[in-house]
């Protein structure tokens, strides 16, 4: 096996596990103070006043809402199908459900609506659920055209679950010359590097969202969101495209939040995953085809001591920018038999978050800790956030790249060719022979031991024993 290196131990900082609730009236402040210093505040989940459904449930009892975009449909009971409904103001939705005693199915519905919408939920979206109701959707095809224009909702305690359905959000048109909307939350933050102004579908507020076998589209912002999970959301995708046509992501975790994509084919502009303070997701058997990253993963108005969660098993995931950007954030991630391949050769990035409402680090954050498992990697692993450590874990293993600034473990299993000038810290012990490197480039390296090294392919691996 060749000559032992000792590498540094460690001993890790505690995560903290202590829960903070944000209330969504607490959210909207912030977010007013952030995007609008010193303006007026704007209730970005109020919703119209005014807005009408044209068909609409309450504790079980459903009546006709707006006659006027109502085109047909049958009702038995709290059974509505073959449903048609075409609406062309801001105020207008198709089915709005809400309270414990509502449980809704709707099938074969086609709902188109125009107009720009107003906040996040309520009754002017295709189809919401709200207060604890439970909506069931079947064969539905849903457009949106205009700014805040969402498919589907599920809020306040619901449960919302749709099957073989296609759900696409347009937004307002926008482009080249296209001036961005300065309502809060009618156009994403600058921080998530993305553009448009609608997504597709929202779970916010201790609601529970499921997908099997949809579609669901989005041509700027996002598809499938999350929002204000006052201490739990759950999202959850199967057998599905999620796409995003120009700008965008294809899933966003917040705080509290938990998604699971299974089977999932995303085609996305941007990334297809954003993931915010102490989330997680989970990503299995999905193909992941992005223009920009894989997950962008960042922390805003949480503890400094969270820790979001990254899983990816048995997946396929290609993307034009860092597979992985991660912006002053405490993240665990697993990768297990996937396929990571980045256009622009990084596997993993770290930087500083220039986000204003970014979450100031503590003393001894916990990290960013990646464990890559079973896999074939080309690509570089940079870590450039001064106020926490990376620490990269490979089993089973066979790494051609450079690992700069990073603390890096390996079991015997592992092989990493370093094909440029790279600098790392062992932790765990490695041997001499699981380590190559071409002629020209030289690994710095940090352990217990010291010694230079002569490479088999003509590189230099040189310890220096400082820790």
């Amino acid at each position: 096996m060749g000559e032992k290196i000792i590498g540094r131990k460690i001993e890790l900082p505690k995560e903290e596990h202590a829960q903070i609730t944000l209330k969504v009236a607490d959210l909207v402040t912030t977010v007013n103070q952030i995007m609008n210093p010193g303006g007026p505040v704007f209730d970005w989940f109020a919703g119209y006043e005014d807005a009408q459904a044209a068909i609409e449930v309450r504790d079980g009892i459903l009546e006709i809402g707006n006659e006027k975009i109502l085109m047909s449909c049958d009702v038995d009971g709290q059974h509505i199908y073959n449903l048609k409904v075409v609406g062309y103001d801001g105020r207008d939705g198709g089915v709005y459900c809400e309270g414990e005693d509502t449980d809704v199915l709707v099938e074969n519905a086609y709902i188109t609506l125009e107009g720009a919408g107003r906040g996040v939920g309520g009754p002017d979206t295709g189809i919401s659920a709200r207060n604890k109701a439970t909506v069931t959707v079947k064969n539905a095809v849903i457009n949106g055209y205009g700014k805040s224009r969402f498919c589907t909702t599920a809020e306040t305690g619901s449960e919302l679950y749709v099957y073989d359905s296609v759900l696409w959000s347009h937004g307002q048109p926008w482009g080249d010359g296209f001036e961005p909307i300065t309502e809060p939350m009618a156009t994403p933050p600058a921080a998530l590097l993305i553009e448009g102004n609608c997504r597709t579908h929202c779970t916010m507020t201790n609601s529970r969202s499921y997908f099997y076998d949809s579609k669901i589209i989005c041509d700027g912002w996002g598809a499938l969101s999350t929002e204000g999970a006052e201490g739990y959301v759950y999202l959850e995708a199967n057998d599905c495209d999620v796409i995003v046509t120009k700008r965008g992501y294809g899933a966003y975790a917040d705080p509290d939040c938990h998604d699971y994509f299974n089977r999932c084919n995303f085609d996305v502009a941007d990334m297809s995953l954003i993931l915010a303070g102490k989330s997680d997701a989970h990503f299995n058997e999905c193909v992941c085809v992005n223009g920009t990253y894989f997950a962008l993963i960042h922390n805003v108005n949480g503890l400094p001591e969270e820790v979001g969660e990254l899983e990816v098993t048995n997946s396929e995931i290609r993307t034009g920018k860092e597979a992985i950007l991660c912006r002053s954030e405490n993240v665990r991630m697993h990768f297990i038999g996937t396929s990571l391949i980045s256009d622009c050769g990084v596997i993993l990035r770290s930087e500083e978050n220039d986000d204003l409402a970014r979450t100031i680090p503590s003393d001894h954050p916990f990290g960013i800790h990646a464990v890559f498992e079973e896999m074939k990697l080309e690509g570089d692993f940079i870590h450039e956030d001064p106020a926490r450590e990376m620490f990269l874990d490979f089993r089973k293993v066979h790494m051609t790249g450079a690992v700069k600034g990073a603390n890096l473990c390996m079991d015997v299993r592992s092989f990493w060719y370093a094909d440029k000038d790279s600098d790392v810290t062992f932790t765990g012990d490695v041997s001499v022979n699981q380590i190559d490197a071409p002629a020209g480039v030289t690994i710095r390296a940090k352990a217990q031991t010291e010694g230079e090294y002569d490479l088999f392919s003509g590189g230099k691996l040189i310890i220096t024993g400082q820790l």
